[in-house]
C-alpha cells in the first residue's frame, strides 16, 4: 500500500504488542470463555486484514474500505472485551491507515466517530472521568496519525512528481540537444556542397578544358590535377552524404532517458539500439507520447508494469504501449490524451486507445514516414 515500509512494520508491531497483555490473560484463564473467544477472533481477524490492507496492489482497490471499516469494529470489540488503555491504539493503526483509502473530510469524520465510541467504551468501563480522559487523548493520536499519514502522501506525491519532471526535461534537454547537433551537420554539408563542392566542379570543368588544349610534358601535369581534382570532389561529396546520414536524430537515447528515471512504475521498452528519426518534429512526437503514456501508468492507472514497443514499418513508425493497471470501462479524452492525438495528426498520424475495466490500458500511435501516406 505504501512506500514507507516502517510505517507498516510499526503498525504491525503496535498490533502485536498492545494484544499481548490480554493474550496472556487468555492463556492464563482470567477472561472467561465467551469473551476470549470473542477477543481472539477480533485479534485474529484485525491482524489479517491489516495484513490485506498493507499488502501492495495496483492502486487501492475499492472493496479495501469496507475491510478497514471491519477492522474499525475489530478494535472496538477488543478494546470492550478487555478494556486496558494500550488497547485504544489499535484505532490509531486504523487511523494511519485511512488516508490511504478516502479524502481529507472523510478521514476526519471517521477518527471522530471512533474517537466517540471509544469514550463510551471506556466511560462504561471505568467511568465518565477516565472514560473521557482515555478517549480525548486516543482521539489525539489517531489525529496525528491522519496527520502523518497525509504528510507521508504528499512526501511522496511531491517526490514523483520531481523526480516524473526531471525525467521529462533531461529527455528534452537531449532531444533540443540532438535536434540542434543534426541541424548544424546538416548545415555545414550544405554549406560544403554549396561551396567547396562548386568550386571542385568548376575547376574539374576548366583543368578538363586545359587538358584538351594542352600538349607535350605540361599535359601530363593537367591531367595529374584534373584526376586529383576528380578524387577531392568525390571525397567532399562523401562527408556531405556522411554528414546528411549523421543529421537524423537518435530516438532510442532520448526514450530510454525519459524512462529510466520514472518511480512507481516499472517501464519495459522494447525498441533498437539506435532508432534514427529524419523529422525532428515526428521524434518530439514520440517522446511526447511516451512521456503521456508513462504518466498515465504511475499517476492515473496505478500500474506496476508498463510495456512500450517502438519499431519502425514499411512505411512509417508505430507506437504501442500497454500496462497492468486498472483501466477503464469508458476512455476518457482529457488534456493529456486529446494533446497526443492531435501531436500525431499533425503528421498525418492516428492514434487509437483501447481500455477495459480490470485489464489495463493501451495505446496504438503511428506515424507515416516522411513524403508517404498514411
Amino acid at each position: 500500500m505504501r512506500s514507507h515500509a516502517w510505517l507498516n512494520w510499526a503498525e504491525v508491531l503496535t498490533w502485536l504488542v498492545v494484544s499481548l497483555p490480554t493474550l496472556v490473560d487468555v492463556m492464563a484463564g482470567r477472561l472467561p470463555g465467551g469473551l476470549a473467544i470473542a477477543w481472539s477472533a477480533a485479534t485474529l481477524t484485525f491482524g489479517a486484514l491489516l495484513a490485506v490492507c498493507l499488502w501492495p496492489s495496483r492502486g487501492q482497490p475499492a472493496y479495501r474500505i469496507p475491510l478497514l471499516l471491519v477492522q474499525a469494529a475489530c478494535g472496538l470489540l477488543m478494546v470492550y472485551v478487555a478494556p486496558r488503555g494500550a488497547s485504544g491504539a489499535t484505532l490509531v493503526i486504523v487511523a494511519a491507515q485511512i488516508p490511504y483509502f478516502v479524502g481529507a473530510a472523510t478521514a476526519w469524520w471517521w477518527v471522530l466517530a471512533q474517537t466517540t465510541l471509544l469514550i463510551a467504551i471506556f466511560w462504561q468501563a471505568a467511568g465518565w472521568a477516565e472514560g473521557l480522559s482515555a478517549g480525548i487523548a486516543f482521539g489525539g493520536f489517531q489525529m496525528f496519525a491522519v496527520a502523518t499519514s497525509f504528510l507521508a502522501l504528499s512526501e511522496r506525491r511531491a517526490r514523483e512528481e520531481l523526480t516524473r519532471a526531471n525525467a521529462e526535461l533531461t529527455a528534452t534537454r537531449e532531444l533540443l540537444a540532438e535536434n540542434t547537433r543534426a541541424s548544424e551537420r546538416l548545415r555545414i554539408s550544405r554549406d560544403l556542397h554549396d561551396t567547396l563542392g562548386h568550386h571542385l566542379t568548376a575547376l574539374s570543368l576548366q583543368l578538363d578544358v586545359a587538358s584538351r588544349l594542352t600538349s607535350g610534358p605540361a599535359a601530363v601535369h593537367v591531367d595529374q590535377a584534373h584526376a586529383i581534382t576528380r578524387l577531392l570532389l568525390a571525397d567532399v561529396r562523401d562527408v556531405v552524404s556522411q554528414l546528411r546520414d549523421r543529421s537524423r536524430i537518435d530516438l532510442a537515447a532520448t526514450v530510454r532517458s525519459l524512462t529510466a528515471q520514472t518511480s512507481g512504475v516499472e517501464v519495459h521498452i522494447d525498441m533498437p539500439g539506435t532508432f534514427e528519426v529524419e523529422d525532428a518534429g515526428q521524434a518530439n512526437t514520440i517522446l511526447r507520447c511516451v512521456q503521456e503514456v508513462v504518466t498515465n501508468a504511475a499517476r492515473h492507472a496505478g500500474a506496476r508494469h508498463l510495456w512500450i514497443r517502438i519499431e519502425r514499418t514499411a512505411d512509417g513508425i508505430a507506437l504501442h504501449a500497454r500496462d497492468d493497471g486498472r483501466g477503464s470501462a469508458v476512455v476518457t479524452w482529457g488534456n493529456g490524451l486529446t494533446g497526443m492525438r492531435e501531436r500525431f495528426e499533425e503528421h498525418a498520424g492516428r492514434v487509437k486507445i483501447v481500455a477495459a475495466e480490470g485489464r489495463g490500458f493501451e495505446v496504438h500511435g503511428f506515424i507515416p514516414s516522411v513524403g508517404s501516406s498514411s
